[in-house]
């Protein structure tokens, strides 16, 4: 045996031999692999231990001790080189085919005849080819139908994923420069137009510059004033706490802004506020304003201007517009930033007050996806961006040679379309926006002539649009009362921002800008590497260990509370007997309520005294209750609606409740049970923490008696125990009943919100449809049907449906009937007017000269003339008015909006038709001339 010692040694594969192994045995370890049948395969080398991170950086390994296995082509510049040429080629064979280019034949024809919204329609419905030329094509197009945001990212798109085309590339980084130069904004793709036509770019963008900078508009229009910034976060009145921030708009230079951050309702619309020449950000801070937001209810941010607050710089009309630009663009890390979620589901509403307001139309124009809502205060209708109308000499060299390349791109039917590409003002920027405006101007404002407004409001397209001329200077009541109203809208509006920049991911560990994410769950997102083995001790108990284990599901919940509003009219004793059962109810409840308000009048002056002791005896009870209930009382108007009454209580309720309140509607002649409250409660928490669920339906309830609904109820009602027993012996028998939005009759019984009894509405919600209610449609009878059919039929939200517990019969109420053949809520003699009357007694005749001649029924295409014969004018009269009822009940949906008179007389006829037919009388001759004097 011979012993031979080898020093270990690294083979051509980069492995070594173990030295420990070697000094176990003298002999010399041979390769595992050797004598088997094939090889491994090779193992590819860490590209990092040859080729640095960066230029001029070391190399993580000296190669020279081993041999490189890499080659320049696979650096990272040739890659991006190679990676480059394959797509201009790829691009450039797109562009070459026919059916890539067919586009261009169906917009020839009408572009030649100059008809472009005719192209523009064409180019919409076709489905969009992988080619830069038709994004550009349809960029052109965008931007002569004022689209002028969706043109800009047109183009952009086309230079950004076609811009090694050699076409297609530099044509879209023009359109992009020109675009931008028009709206008043900076180009940033010079660089990638082409050698001839970059200079005249870049003369047109100094021109304009240029023109702005000596304005002499600008001498005395900036008024800047310095305001220290808030060291720290502070309330500045209940509710509304005040935060200061700053953004860079470039190098060096950083605007302030206040965000006025609403407690009380963290729900609400987002303003996004441009002030004017003499205002400053920090003036919104004062307790006056921020309290009048608050009640809205808003969140306010305030945008400064360079110089003003604490901001760097100095103002100038040439930086007006492009310093407001990436405030937009940032504006998902700045709402990020303060706790708010991104897209924000309540609505971004942008406004501006004087200068500012020119501001705000252009942010409206090339981000008019983003905001919901625009408000113009006192906005000029032109600008010092605009007025040149695109006279600059440098404009003329630049679409000139912008016209060789289009015809070089065989582009040459769109070159009219050049004559658009001008200095656009707040007139044309307007027409760009297609989301809800609110123009207001005060008629003694001095600076700015209300003419201004009425063209801006002119100019819009969007038919969601308002224009409101204060007879009074300054922010009024009449204002704040529009301001309130527009919020209503745009809460109503359930769209989510359509564009914007992308929330910048965040690392798991120190939360700066994320670069990489787990490669195994793609969820979690880290700076670097160093943080991400810090973070995988806890991470891998979810990633690489496997799901966690079952937990049993929690439904989320929030904050709620109910609050009770009721509403009744005492017209006798057994009114005031029914009254004090439903308090006694209400304070019995065994998880309190928090707060009882009502709206009372009574028929006599003997029976409001009655009403004042009852009340006062309940503020008695209520007062020593644990914890106390609070009582809210208002003696109503005779004349007041149901929805007036109820709009006056909700507006009380808005003052003391807070925001996470919920509504029940007791019945003033039926009994809740005991636990009504703790057995809904939970339901209305899980709700709560839902944001679609506007209201909670309890349909359960206890039925027996049968009473007549002429508003007297002959004998004494129930107690809850009364009720309890009658369950138990058989008496009164467990039901639900049906939510019906077409029983919004208000004032046909005593319990004049017995539609309302069975929901549970948010506070929130209720207000905010009250206050889109016309003051006009409050004093309708069927307001409550507007109200119920608005709740069903809300886009993107529901009424969600109660389950009660087996045996719980949570109300009492009365089962009603009447003797009217149109059911408990139809029609009764005393509800007929004068056109009832009149149309009835025409049908009468009509038909009672059908009947009288014989054979006049066949003749006349009546089937079954006797069932369709009434006995009197008086049944025909109230069919009529059952019939007038369902129209109303339509119209009444459309109240506040504009309808021309053929869609009124559509509406009219639909339910006019169907009781015809019902009828079988739809063939009768001459009933359809009875139907349209009808409908008018």
């Amino acid at each position: 045996r011979v012993s031979v010692r080898i020093a270990p040694f690294a083979d051509t594969r980069g492995c070594c031999f173990d030295r420990a192994a070697m000094a176990e045995d003298s002999l010399a370890i041979l390769p595992q692999s050797m004598g088997q049948a094939g090889a491994k395969a090779k193992v590819k080398p860490d590209a990092r231990r040859y080729i640095p991170e960066y230029k001029g950086g070391l190399l993580l390994k000296d190669p020279n001790e081993e041999t490189c296995p890499y080659t320049f082509s696979d650096s990272p510049a040739y890659v991006a080189k190679k990676r480059y040429e394959d797509q201009a080629k790829r691009a450039a064979e797109l562009e070459g085919r026919d059916e890539t280019r067919g586009f261009l034949h169906s917009l020839e024809e009408p572009c030649r005849k100059h008809k472009w919204q005719e192209a523009y329609q064409i180019l919409e419905r076709r489905t969009a080819v992988p080619s830069g030329l038709f994004l550009l094509a349809r960029a052109m197009l965008r931007w002569n139908s004022a689209r002028f945001g969706d043109a800009l990212r047109d183009s952009e798109q086309a230079l950004e994923m076609y811009g090694s085309s050699a076409t297609a590339g530099p044509l879209a980084a023009a359109f992009s420069c020109f675009a931008r130069i028009c709206l008043g904004s900076e180009p940033r793709h010079t660089s990638s137009c082409s050698r001839e036509l970059r200079p005249f770019v870049e003369a047109w963008s100094e021109a304009e510059q240029r023109a702005l900078h000596g304005h002499a508009l600008a001498a005395g229009l900036f008024q800047p004033r310095q305001v220290p910034r808030l060291p720290e976060p502070c309330e500045v009145v209940k509710d509304m706490q005040a935060h200061d921030g700053s953004y860079t708009v470039c190098s060096g230079v950083r605007v302030g802004y206040v965000f006025l951050l609403n407690s009380r309702d963290r729900l609400a619309p987002l303003f996004i506020h441009f002030h004017g020449a003499s205002e400053a950000a920090a003036d919104y801070r004062g307790p006056e304003l921020a309290a009048r937001y608050r009640d809205l209810p808003a969140h306010l941010m305030v945008v400064d201007f360079r110089g003003y607050g604490w901001s760097a710089g100095q103002p100038s009309l040439a930086t007006l517009f492009r310093d407001a630009e990436p405030f937009a663009e940032k504006l998902p890390e700045i709402l990020v930033q303060h706790g708010l979620a991104w897209p924000y589901p309540s609505g971004l509403i942008l406004s501006g007050c004087e200068l500012g307001a020119q501001v705000a139309v252009h942010l409206a124009a090339m981000f008019s996806g983003l905001f919901r809502g625009l408000v113009l205060d006192s906005a000029a209708g032109t600008s010092a961006t605009g007025d040149r109308c695109g006279h600059a000499a440098e404009r003329s060299g630049a679409l000139q040679r912008w016209r060789a390349e289009l015809e070089k791109a065989s582009l040459e039917v769109l070159q009219p379309l050049d004559a658009d590409l001008r200095s656009l003002g707040a007139l044309e920027k307007v027409r760009g926006y297609d989301g809800q405006l609110l123009v207001v101007h005060s008629l003694p404002d001095d600076d700015t002539p209300f003419e201004s407004s009425e063209s801006l409001h002119g100019a819009a397209r969007m038919q969601r649009k308002e224009l409101l001329l204060l007879k009074s200077k300054g922010r009024s009541e009449e204002y704040w009362v529009a301001m309130r109203r527009f919020c209503a809208k745009i809460q109503l509006d359930d769209s989510l921002p359509k564009v914007g920049a992308v929330v910048e991911h965040l690392c798991a560990i120190c939360a700066e800008k994320a670069t990489s994410k787990c490669g195994r769950c793609q969820k979690v997102w880290y700076c670097g590497r160093k943080h991400q083995a810090e973070h995988w001790k806890v991470h891998k108990v979810t990633c690489a260990g496997g799901p966690p284990e079952s937990t049993p599901k929690i439904e989320p919940e929030a904050e709620a509370c109910l609050e009770a509003a009721l509403i009744v009219d005492v017209c006798s004793d057994c009114d005031i007997d029914a009254l004090h059962l439903c308090f006694k109810a209400v304070v019995e409840q065994t998880e309190p309520t928090r707060a009882l308000h009502m709206s009372w009048r009574a028929a006599s002056s003997a029976l409001a005294k009655r009403v004042r002791e009852l009340v006062g005896d309940l503020s008695a009870t209520a007062a020593v209750q644990q914890p106390p209930l609070m009582l809210a009382v208002v003696e109503a108007q005779q004349d007041a609606s149901t929805c007036e009454r109820l709009r006056v209580l909700v507006d009380n309720m808005w003052q003391s409740a807070p925001s996470h309140a919920w509504v029940a509607f007791p019945d003033a002649h039926g009994v809740w049970s005991p636990r009504y409250a703790s057995v809904l409660l939970p339901t209305l928490r899980k709700a709560a923490a839902d944001s679609r669920v506007v209201a909670v339906s309890c349909l359960r309830c206890a039925k027996g008696r049968k009473e007549t609904c002429d508003g007297i109820v002959p004998v004494p009602l129930p107690s809850s125990d009364d009720v309890e027993a009658g369950i138990q012996c058989g008496s009164y028998v467990l039901m639900n009943e049906e939510l019906r939005a077409d029983e919004g009759n208000l004032s046909n019984v005593g319990s004049v919100m017995r539609p309302f009894n069975s929901l549970v509405v948010q506070l929130r919600t209720l207000r905010i449809l009250l206050d889109g209610t016309p003051a006009r449609t409050l004093r309708h009878n069927f307001c409550g049907h507007r109200l119920l059919y608005q709740m069903q039929n809300m886009f993107g939200k529901r009424v969600q449906e109660f389950n009660a517990p087996e045996g719980e019969w949570m109300r009492w109420v009365l089962q009603l009937e009447q003797s009217s053949a149109l059911g408990a809520f139809g029609p009764i003699p005393s509800d007929l007017n004068d056109l009832d009357w009149q149309r009835g007694a025409a049908l009468f005749d009509f038909l009672a000269s059908v009947v009288a001649t014989p054979g006049a029924a066949a003749a006349n295409g009546v089937d079954g003339a006797d069932e369709a014969q009434y006995a009197n004018i008086e049944a025909a009269a109230l069919s009529v008015c059952g019939v007038r009822w369902k129209v109303e009940r339509r119209l009444i949906l459309n109240a506040g909006e504009a309808v021309v008179a053929k869609e009124l007389r559509a509406l009219a006829m639909e339910p006019i038709s169907a009781f015809l037919q019902a009828r079988a009388l739809d063939t009768a001759i001459g009933i359809q001339k009875w139907a349209k004097e009808t409908a008018a």
